[in-house]
């Protein structure tokens, strides 16, 4: 029996979000198939578009989040592009850019942070391709003179940064004053130079 045309489908907001979005660019492909399939289920097949443009509509939603809009994370931007770098999301694709256990160079916003027991912050960075957990040394922090700068919203740009893979998919961030290449505040104002 085929349903009327009057009968509506519609996705619950609780099983909406189920599937597990791969890590990286393969998640931007996943998450083009994901939409052109929803609107498929929804019987918009008149609105139905190629997968690629699919693909350039969830690269275009990134650009909708507000954390790459901060004025932190377009001064940190500004600054890589004007020292002759690229700034290339690696945290969801750290295999793809880990070389000898480190990665070149990291650009990315602290979505949390909280101090442990030996001082040091336990953080959640944040970058255009995904997530990762590291930890950042209490040197950092008190002799870098970085505390009053690390809150939710700050941009760092790290270089020669250490990765330890607990597992092959599970990995976390070693953060040191090495590895700082700047800091900007959440309160940072782009083309402002301070930061």
């Amino acid at each position: 029996m085929r349903p009327s045309s009057s009968t509506r489908v519609e996705i619950s907001p609780s099983t909406q979000n189920l599937v597990r979005i791969i890590p990286g660019p393969a998640g931007i492909v996943q998450a083009a198939k994901l939409l052109k399939q929803r609107d498929i289920l929804l019987g918009l097949d008149g609105v139905v578009m190629s997968t690629q443009e699919y693909m350039k509509k969830v690269i275009e939603d990134v650009g909708e989040d507000e954390d790459f809009k901060s004025g932190s994370w377009v001064s940190a931007i500004d600054y890589v592009n004007a020292n002759g770098g690229t700034a290339s999301g690696c945290l969801g694709d750290i295999k793809n850019f880990l070389k000898n256990g480190k990665l070149d160079q990291v650009v990315a916003i602290v979505k949390s942070y909280s101090l442990n027991v030996t001082g040091d912050l336990t953080v959640t960075m944040k970058d255009l391709s995904g997530i990762i957990h590291g930890t950042i040394h209490h040197k950092f922090i008190v002799e870098g003179g970085y505390g009053k700068d690390i809150f939710i919203g700050a941009a760092l740009i790290l270089a020669n940064v250490s990765v330890f893979s607990l597992k092959p998919s599970m990995h976390y961030l070693n953060i040191t004053m090495r590895n700082v290449v700047k800091v900007f505040r959440k309160d940072t104002i782009p083309g402002s130079g301070s930061g």
